[in-house]
């Protein structure tokens, strides 16, 4: 973000008005902060039409991940300004490329935006190209070219299957033994450090996001601009575990539990009888199944326990649990009653992947991008 400590708004909007590029980013930057989406988009757009690949850039993020959110737009922006040379622009054009699923070898388009994000200086994009590539991550690619390091990764190693053990037939509820790679979940931890927040829960009546005595722990929560090659790779795999389109994926989520935080227990579905859930059901689908990947294991208690079933669960790093949500005839399935037990000791990190049922929605950037 770029910084004006000494100048008043009164001051910047002056110098936006002037003309002032620089000014008219770091004032939209401002408004935007402020809730002020559509001021905001408007300067984005003034200082994009000066040339600033960079005020393009957060034109497009700003389309994409605000309301009232405008698709199309924000994908078209952000690959004019990836054309441009933006190094964020072209990190956040890898990883819509890779969901694509109607790009030819999308995969392989990915790595050569992510590649060359990395050759514009992105630290995140050198970081997943070492990640994938194998290497430690010091920001260097050890006298390779960022190019010659993305030609090692194997793609195909990281979107492995893997078997499933039963835990329950019915309701559905299944382990995953080392479904993450380590280093995959040591850099979800570090991507979600500093970034949580206390962890909402939906408000049944209005179908908003509020705070409940009943969940302490926090969560950060990663939007479509903030995700990465290495996440997508858990996507693709999650969505196919479940049997569903990676367009019925929500936004990902990392839950941290601090000793003593719990979420106690509670149904993934949402309610069809309340009013604001019933909404967010008839606009996106309801919550079909839920998927878990632990992402460290150095904490004692702290199971995944399932009221109703008598189960206790608790997987090691990388390992992951799937359980379905719904009956065979698509209603709530209210033996799924859970909790997320508080840490008797040590921190819990948990990537929480919530999905839908199996329809077009609105709320999937991905469900309508093309390369």
């Amino acid at each position: 973000m770029l910084d004006f400590p000494a100048m008043e708004l009164a001051d910047l909007e002056r110098q936006a008005r002037a003309g002032d590029a620089r000014a008219q980013l770091a004032l939209a930057r401002l408004l935007e902060d402020r809730g002020q989406i559509a001021t905001a988009r408007g300067w984005y757009a003034n200082a994009a039409k000066s040339g600033s690949a960079e005020a393009l850039q957060a034109l497009a993020a700003s389309l994409l991940t605000h309301q009232p959110l405008e698709i199309e737009g924000g994908l078209r922006f952000m690959r004019a300004a990836a054309e441009q040379g933006d190094a964020d622009a072209l990190r956040i054009c890898a990883v819509l490329a890779a969901q694509d699923e109607t790009l030819a070898n999308n995969w392989n388009v990915a790595l050569d935006y992510l590649a060359a994000a990395a050759e514009r200086g992105s630290p995140l994009a050198r970081g997943q190209l070492l990640l994938l590539a194998g290497r430690p991550f010091d920001d260097t690619a050890g006298g390779e070219s960022w190019a010659a390091l993305r030609g090692r990764i194997d793609i195909a190693r990281w979107l492995r299957f893997t078997p499933r053990k039963t835990i329950s037939q019915s309701p559905g509820i299944f382990a995953l033994e080392d479904f993450a790679a380590p280093e995959i979940c040591d850099w979800l931890i570090k991507r979600a450090w500093g970034r949580v927040t206390r962890a909402n829960v939906y408000d049944p009546n209005t179908g908003g996001a509020t705070v409940a005595e009943h969940r302490t722990n926090s969560s950060a929560n990663f939007e479509l601009v903030q995700w990465d090659l290495p996440l997508v790779i858990l996507r693709t795999r999650i969505a196919h575990e479940a049997g569903l389109p990676p367009h019925c994926l929500e936004h990902p989520l990392v839950l941290h539990y601090a000793p003593g935080e719990t979420f106690e227990p509670h149904y993934d579905f949402l309610d069809p009888e309340m009013p604001g859930t019933r909404r967010e059901i008839m606009a996106k689908g309801q919550r079909a199944a839920t998927f878990l990947v632990y992402l460290n294991d150095d904490y004692e208690g702290a199971e995944t326990e399932f009221l109703e079933l008598g189960i206790h669960h608790r997987g090691k790093k990388g390992d992951a649990l799937l359980f379905f949500n719904l009956d065979d005839e698509g209603n709530p399935d209210k033996r799924t009653r859970h909790a997320g037990r508080p840490p008797a000791s040590g921190e819990k990190w948990v990537l929480s992947q919530w999905i839908r049922e199996a329809k077009r929605s609105a709320h999937s950037p991905l469900a309508v991008h093309r390369g």
